[in-house]
């Protein structure tokens, strides 16, 4: 295989990789100011790994669900990369893909992980937040 093959096939495999690596993040992007839960506003937050299988899958049923509830719900992230983000996953038994449902004043009304998808968070923002 000539060199010039070998240059287009790997800038082709880069550029798709990019592509999907781009399409896997969160569109509008997640705070990760954990601090929010309690201060008047239903949270949904979810404990995540940037490398982490669970974290991602959470994360895209979270930009489906979002778009619904953004006006009524805080969708946060604590990353467990920082020193916040963990010490708020060990306050809740959470670790990687865990998904925590908080009242406006802060009362832990859900945990666990989101296992069948899309149709799973929806009902729990249902029965825990009335949404």
């Amino acid at each position: 295989m000539s060199k010039s093959k070998q240059l287009l096939i790997t800038a082709v495999v880069v550029g798709l990789s990019a592509v999907l690596i781009i399409g896997l993040l969160p569109k509008g992007g997640y705070n990760s100011d954990v601090s929010r839960v309690g201060q008047g506003q239903p949270a949904v937050v979810l404990a995540f790994e940037n490398y982490a299988p669970a974290s991602m899958d959470t994360m895209a049923l979270f930009d489906r669900v979002r778009r619904d509830h953004r006006e009524q719900v805080l969708f946060l992230v604590a990353d467990l990369g920082t020193p916040r983000g963990r010490t708020f996953a060990e306050q809740y038994r959470a670790f990687s893909g865990v998904v925590m449902t908080f009242g406006p004043d802060g009362t832990l009304l859900g945990h666990g992980l989101i296992e069948s998808g899309e149709s799973e968070l929806r009902q729990r923002l249902s029965q825990e937040l009335g949404l």
